[in-house]
C-alpha cells in the first residue's frame, strides 16, 4: 500500500492530452485492451481514464479525495456509457491507500509540479516490471535565454527540460519510454481565445514564443533485479 502524501497538482486554466483522439493513441501505444486496468489519480478536469474506457473498454478506477470530483466522474462515465466499467475510490489527501501491485496503467489527473514525488507514491500500485505511468507536466524547452519567471510563478512550479524530467522517472524506479511535446501552435491552440476572467496563461502565450511547453511523458515500473535490455547493435 502506498501512504504518503501526494503532490499537489498545479493550477490550471487548460488540460493538454485531454481528448478521445490523444487516448486512442496512448492506448494503442501502450496496448491497452478489454483486460488492462487503468488507474487515475486525482481529477482536476476531463476524465483521462473515462475516454481511455470508452476507446477500449478497460477497467477504470478513479482515486481522489473529493466526493465533487468523483461524483463528476460518475456522470461522465455514465454519459460515455462505460458506468460498469468504473470504480470511485475515495481517498485521504493527506496520506492515500492504493492496492499494490494492481494495474497496467497509472494515469495523472491533470497536470503535476513535482513528477518525482507522484511516480514514487504510484509506483507500488502498477503490476511489476509492466505496469506504466503517465502524466502531464510543464517543462522549458528551446535554446535561447528566456526570463521564465512569470511563467514559473503562474504554475506555481520550477520549469525543467524534458531530458530532465524523464531523468526524474528514471530516479523515482521506472524506465522513461517517451514524452511527448506540444508545439508552439499547439500551444497557442490550447489557450485560444482569452477567456471572460482573467488568465495569466493565456496573457502569457499571447505575448509570442514562451520557451514552454506541456509534456506527456511515460515510464515502465522497473525493478531493482531486472537486467538490463539486450543491445540491438551486434556490430
Amino acid at each position: 500500500m502506498a501512504s504518503a502524501s501526494p503532490p499537489e497538482p498545479v493550477p490550471e486554466s487548460r488540460s493538454p492530452f485531454t481528448s478521445g483522439g490523444v487516448m486512442a493513441r496512448l492506448a494503442r501505444r501502450l496496448e491497452l485492451d478489454g483486460r488492462s486496468r487503468v488507474l487515475e489519480f486525482g481529477v482536476t478536469g476531463r476524465s483521462a481514464a473515462v475516454l481511455l474506457a470508452a476507446e477500449v473498454g478497460c477497467r477504470i478506477s478513479v482515486a481522489d479525495p473529493s466526493r465533487e470530483a468523483l461524483e463528476r466522474v460518475r456522470a461522465e462515465a455514465e454519459a460515455a456509457g462505460v458506468r460498469g466499467l468504473l470504480t470511485p475510490m475515495s481517498v485521504d489527501g493527506a496520506a492515500p491507500s492504493l492496492p499494490a501491485g494492481t494495474f497496467d496503467l497509472a494515469v495523472a489527473g491533470g497536470r503535476v509540479a513535482a513528477l518525482g514525488p507522484l511516480a514514487r507514491l504510484l509506483r507500488p500500485a502498477l503490476l511489476p516490471s509492466r505496469g506504466r505511468l503517465t502524466a502531464v507536466v510543464a517543462a522549458r524547452v528551446g535554446t535561447a535565454a528566456r526570463d521564465l519567471s512569470a511563467w514559473e510563478q503562474a504554475l506555481g512550479a520550477p520549469l525543467r527540460s524534458p531530458q530532465a524530467e524523464l531523468a526524474e522517472l528514471d530516479r523515482a524506479g521506472y524506465e522513461p519510454e517517451w514524452a511527448e511535446a506540444l508545439g508552439e501552435s499547439q500551444l497557442v491552440e490550447l489557450y485560444g481565445a482569452q477567456p471572460a476572467v482573467a488568465d495569466e496563461e493565456a496573457a502569457l502565450v499571447q505575448t509570442g514564443p514562451s520557451g514552454v511547453t506541456f509534456l506527456l511523458v511515460a515510464g515502465r515500473r522497473r525493478e531493482p533485479d531486472e537486467r538490463p535490455p539486450a543491445a540491438r547493435d551486434r556490430g
